[in-house]
């Protein structure tokens, strides 16, 4: 059986009031349920104004969207909306409650869900992102790395089918990153949902199933990773880089040591390099 795309995009095309180029020019592209997914580009490549057509945040000039099967229209982007959570760089800009706990309530609270429910599900969320314990505390008082789980907390709360995160990592320091990216592998490895990364970062994207090259509003490329990252010249070409166990593979094959001529994560990169090293 045919699955169908959790997100499809139709020949879409948005343009900013009196920018001289769209921001989104006729990009078509299907993105299939239940995997982790990144988009990936250079600043102002049009990554982010894609994603804010998937639940008719920006409403394009041209074009159609369909979020698992459905057209988005003005009768439906309600529903569609309460499918799909977004978390975005700040985590300042999402927080209204006097506590974590409240906070991650709030959107249950507007959506009408029974207060027996909404505690079950306050619990659960914060438990799956570690800040449980933390629940009484102010939001403000957090560091940057907890904020940003307690913002993902209250869209995991509402159990969403897609959860984007609009360059959600830029802003913290290296720990808080980390701490962030090890979350979202977790929570693709256990949860019953879609993951949408908007990034630049890509060693962040080099973790997920299918990759996005967005470029100009146009859609430059996309695979798997091993396929993506195997075409250097063409992300160098559009502002990009290889993550760094690709760029330490190719130097390691250019000074002759003999490895996969194929892109590696780090764990395949350690596990080659120690293949060779028992073999010596």
């Amino acid at each position: 059986m045919k699955l169908t795309p959790i997100i499809e995009v139709r020949d879409v095309t948005y343009r900013y009031p009196y920018a001289e180029q769209p921001a989104l020019d006729q990009i078509s592209l299907q993105m299939m349920p239940n995997q982790w997914i990144a988009i990936v580009g250079h600043n102002g490549s049009g990554k982010s104004t894609l994603a804010k057509t998937f639940n008719g945040l920006i409403e394009p000039q041209s074009g159609e969207i369909y979020f698992d099967g459905q057209l988005l229209t003005e009768e439906t982007v309600w529903d569609v909306r309460g499918q799909l959570g977004i978390v975005f760089q700040n985590p300042d800009n999402q927080f209204v409650g006097a506590t974590v706990a409240d906070d991650v309530a709030f959107g249950m609270e507007n959506n009408g869900i029974p207060r027996d429910e909404m505690l079950v599900r306050v619990e659960a969320a914060l438990r799956q992102v570690r800040m449980w314990d933390y629940r009484h505390q102010e939001p403000a008082r957090l560091s940057g790395g907890q904020k940003q789980r307690v913002a993902l907390a209250g869209v995991l709360a509402q159990r969403p089918k897609v959860i984007i995160l609009d360059e959600a990592t830029s802003m913290l320091d290296p720990q808080g990153r980390s701490e962030i990216i090890d979350l979202m592998s977790q929570l693709r490895a256990a949860g019953d949902f879609t993951i949408i990364s908007i990034t630049h970062d890509v060693d962040e994207a080099a973790l997920a199933d299918q990759i996005f090259l967005i470029d100009d509003g146009h859609l430059i490329m996309q695979g798997a990773p091993d396929e993506f990252f195997a075409k250097s010249d063409e992300l160098h070409d559009h502002g990009l880089i290889e993550p760094l166990s690709e760029q330490i593979r190719g130097k390691l094959v250019a000074s002759g040591i003999n490895l996969s001529n194929k892109y590696l994560d780090e764990n395949q990169l350690v596990d080659e390099l120690w293949t060779l090293h028992l073999n010596m």
